[in-house]
């Protein structure tokens, strides 16, 4: 495997591929140059919980993102990794429905067991995607948050 491949996201699914490439990679295969552009400063999508609505500190919308006191309405054995257990994570037996903040745990502790943040750019939101039909590859445009600046498209 070769090439270039942008996620876009860090939540759940983004990370889940992240982690795959890490992997990959920690068992010698060759792995494409891997960037994933997350709009918010830290990972985990709807589950890291913000109290902001309408704008963040950026002017950008703002994610829906879980309720702080929210209960999973899935059972915590359909959802876990099966590399990577509840169990093994919290060393013992959980209840099956947890709270958004003990699957937020979980989820990290999986994140951080991979060492994927390197393959991240926070603050870093993707402002358009181009299919480029004669290269057959795609244009990702973004800007960069921080500096308030519209980074040149990058191609994947």
């Amino acid at each position: 495997m070769v090439g270039k491949v942008a996620v876009i996201g860090a939540g759940p699914s983004g990370l889940s591929v992240l982690c795959w490439f890490a992997k990959m990679k920690r068992e010698g295969r060759v792995i494409p140059e891997v960037v994933c552009f997350e709009k918010q400063s830290s990972f985990g999508g709807l589950w890291n919980y913000s109290w902001r609505t309408g704008s963040d500190e950026h002017g950008e919308p703002v994610h829906g993102s879980m309720y702080r006191y929210l209960w999973s309405n899935g059972p915590k054995e359909c959802l876990e990794f099966p590399q990577y257990t509840f169990e093994e994570h919290y060393g013992k037996a959980i209840p099956s429905f947890p709270p958004r903040e003990v699957l937020f745990d979980y989820l990290k502790g999986r994140w951080n067991q991979e060492d994927i943040r390197k393959y991240i750019k926070f603050s870093t939101v993707v402002r358009d995607v181009v299919y480029n039909k004669a290269t057959d590859d795609f244009t990702v445009s973004v800007k960069d948050l921080k500096k308030d600046q519209v980074l040149d498209g990058e191609r994947f």
